[in-house]
């Protein structure tokens, strides 16, 4: 019955019927309201005409009509009343169309509906990392709010935003523009072309071209931020992307050997545990929109991502820490699923959490989010999975489900992720904005677009 079900809900005509469906279209008033005026039409023509459907019906239309008037002027009445409410009807269902489907003209006029008047009013969310960690978030919880910010470092010092940064002077655009891109609507023409890397023997190999395009944006705009906000206009992303700082900064960390790291690309292949970790300039203040998202936040996410490069690096922005503490949203740590060689080896989501609160503040986390499934079945070498501890007893509530990308088990499974954390927030604040229910299914998200290896910045 199941297996029909589902087979059922994918012909057109049924997916168009469920997604009617569903409140705050905007569209089923008008759509109601011109079936009245339709119903008015047809009793005019039918009293102008003197047609006969029966007494039975005549008895029970008699009640509410002009009995005694005319035939001529009993149906004419009812032709215009009909009229009337159809063109107000067809005025108001274009007036509520028009808008989205200027914004959105390359999706179906229901999947920009559901996009703008359905998502649109889910919970306010902010995520907050960077690297591969991020964007594979934003990829599942994209199809339960649109209302989303993500909050992304700029320390990335490697690869193609590390050439434009030293090249050009601007802030790294690789992070943030792969968040944009997993923010998009999937299988567009402009995903992929801001995900294209050139491969040449000559001074664009290596380069993106969605980095080169936000830094000719920046550029043109004289702002990098300009430069993110049209890059995400020609992508027609749901959410936004934003900086955690417009200020140029460098990560510097400190080994336990002593050993003295400049630049996010070192610190990330450090082979040993982490003493300390640290932004040059220290004081750099924190972008206008990361701080006024997070003060509006229903939900905050720190993570996935790679712990000292990725998450961290935004809480040492002061004035986002503070935020994130002082909040009253629900703050969600999305602990990763393996250990990071050398930096994090031998790590329990207790030391991960740890490592968030030193830097962000005793009260940034309400809730760990980790992994259970660790596939005893099938063994990845050189992988090492975050075993879940037998007993919790820490103050910040502990989440166990299986959010594992089972291809790529060092990653999270966007789908699987995005589900507990929305079933996460309607459970502890049911009482709130709520996440819509989802009217497709969400398996098949891969990690990455190709289901395969990370794309570098």
């Amino acid at each position: 019955m199941k297996k029909y079900l589902r087979t059922l809900a994918k012909r057109p005509l049924v997916t168009t019927l469920i997604i009617l469906c569903i409140p705050g279209l905007s569209l089923k008033r008008w759509l109601a309201l011109g079936g009245v005026g339709l119903a008015a039409l047809t009793l005019g023509i039918v009293f102008a005409l003197k047609l006969s459907l029966g007494p039975g019906f005549h008895s029970f239309v008699g009640t509410l009509s002009l009995r005694d008037a005319p035939p001529e002027v009993r149906g004419g009445v009812f032709i215009g009343i009909g009229l009337v409410v159809a063109a107000a009807a067809i005025i108001g269902l274009w007036k509520s169309t028009a808008g989205v489907r200027m914004r959105r003209r390359h999706w179906t006029l229901l999947d920009s509906l559901y996009l703008e008047r359905v998502l649109g009013a889910g919970p306010k969310v902010v995520a907050i990392g960077g690297g591969s960690g991020l964007p594979t978030l934003l990829r599942g919880i994209k199809h339960y709010s649109s209302n989303i910010t993500a909050v992304v470092t700029v320390a990335d010092d490697g690869g193609s935003s590390g050439r434009l940064r030293n090249e050009l002077g601007i802030l790294p655009p690789g992070d943030i523009r792969w968040c944009l891109v997993d923010l998009a609507h999937p299988r567009t023409v402009m995903q992929q072309l801001m995900d294209f890397r050139f491969s040449t023997n000559g001074q664009l190999d290596g380069h993106s071209f969605g980095n080169i395009l936000i830094a000719a944006l920046a550029s043109i705009g004289g702002d990098f931020y300009k430069g993110v906000e049209v890059a995400a206009e020609l992508l027609a992303i749901r959410g936004r992307g934003v900086p955690s700082t417009s200020t140029d900064v460098t990560l510097v960390a400190n080994t336990v050997s002593g050993q003295r790291l400049i630049g996010e690309s070192n610190v990330g292949l450090a082979q040993e545990r982490l003493r300390s970790i640290s932004l040059i300039p220290p004081d750099a203040p924190a972008h206008t929109d990361a701080s006024r998202a997070i003060e509006d936040a229903d939900v905050i996410i720190l993570g996935p991502g790679s712990i000292f490069t990725s998450i961290v690096p935004n809480l040492l922005v002061r004035d986002i820490a503070a935020a994130v503490t002082s909040s009253k949203a629900l703050k969600l740590f999305v602990c990763n699923v393996a250990e990071e060689p050398g930096q994090t080896t031998g790590y329990s989501v207790l030391d991960h959490l740890n490592v968030v609160r030193h830097y962000a503040g005793a009260g940034s986390v309400d809730i760990v989010v980790a992994n259970n499934n660790l596939l005893q079945d099938r063994q990845t070498p050189g992988v090492y999975l975050i075993a879940p501890k037998d007993s919790w007893e820490d103050p910040v509530i502990a989440i166990w489900a299986d959010v594992i990308d089972e291809h790529t088990p060092t990653r999270h499974d966007p789908a699987k992720l995005a589900g507990v954390i929305a079933a996460t927030y309607q459970k502890h604040r049911g009482a709130r904005r709520r996440f819509p229910h989802l009217w497709r299914r969400l398996e098949g998200l891969s990690p990455l677009p190709n289901g395969s290896a990370p794309r570098d910045p």
